[in-house]
């Protein structure tokens, strides 16, 4: 899976890519002056995440399968926790909480086995977690609020 951002990134994109792709155990690239086409061969067949920008902050995940079509696109803003810097994250597939429409979507892209909510804490000490609501998607390690993107939007394609 490959995660990259617009053309021109700002520094705050350049690293929610950066966090997102090692949060998901995926790639992360600088777009630079590649074209969709461009994009798609470098992922490989693999589906790709697009970090787009509103106002010079991250503000919009596109999600495109390996055939280039876009699924579903998130507007968002965004939160960074302090700790993030320092926390290590496993080389394991994160697992995936949360009810609705969003989760529905995050679950059949990134095909991450799903727990159900009352069920979260009896995962593995070192587990990493996308909970997925309808105003919310918090990316969560060994049990801590790693950072949050607070939904502004949701659109299936």
């Amino acid at each position: 899976m490959l995660v990259t951002s617009s053309r021109k990134p700002s520094a705050k994109s350049r690293t929610l890519c950066k966090l997102l792709s090692r949060f998901i155990a995926g790639r992360c690239i600088s777009r630079g002056k590649m074209g969709m086409q461009e994009l798609l061969e470098f992922a490989e067949g693999g589906p790709l995440i697009v970090v787009g920008e509103y106002h010079g902050n991250p503000g919009e995940l596109s999600f495109y399968d390996d055939a280039g079509k876009l699924l579903f696109s998130l507007r968002f803003s965004d939160w960074y926790s302090e700790e993030i810097n320092s926390y290590w994250f496993p080389d394991v597939e994160p697992v995936l909480a949360g009810q609705g429409e969003i989760a529905d979507a995050l679950e059949s892209f990134f095909h991450f086995n799903r727990v159900e909510s009352d069920k979260v804490d009896q995962l593995p000490p070192r587990s990493t977690l996308m909970v997925a609501g309808e105003k919310e998607i918090d990316f969560m390690g060994s049990g801590k609020s790693l950072f949050k993107l607070t939904v502004k939007g949701f659109k299936k394609y």
